[in-house]
């Protein structure tokens, strides 16, 4: 999926998450795909919510960060029916992440690896505001 993905304040000790893009499937087909998820800091766990869809609130991933040499990594699997989602997240630096997520079951096997890093804005990007 190539598109954007935004993280901002949702209440004390949480962000709200905000993903769209274009999805581009091996037959060359694109679909508009987006996601929302809620991450929570719980003690030194961090819980990860749906936050749209059928499944909003419910629990999708409950992670527990260790220090590696190169950052910060977390890992940790989700059960849907007879599906499991294996997820890996990766801290590589203030401006940057990664996540692994593997989808095995009786009629899924794939792998979703995406790269995060921080988009700089410049005044141009911004919204015009109603107090300039």
């Amino acid at each position: 999926m190539i598109g954007d993905a935004a993280f901002a304040p949702a209440g004390e000790s949480a962000l709200a998450y905000q993903e769209s893009g274009i999805l581009r499937l091996r037959d060359g087909r694109e679909l508009s795909a987006s996601r929302q998820y809620r991450y929570c800091a719980v003690g030194n766990r961090v819980a990860v919510q749906f936050a749209d869809g059928p499944n909003t609130g419910n629990m999708f991933l409950n992670l527990e960060f260790s220090r590696k040499n190169w950052g910060f990594e977390a890992t940790g699997t989700h059960f849907c029916g007879d599906d499991a989602y294996q997820a890996y997240y990766r801290i590589l630096d203030a401006g940057s992440f990664e996540t692994v997520i593997r989808v095995v079951g009786p009629r899924k096997a794939y792998e979703l690896t995406s790269r995060y890093s921080r988009a700089l804005r410049t005044t141009q990007d911004r919204l015009p505001s109603p107090m300039a």
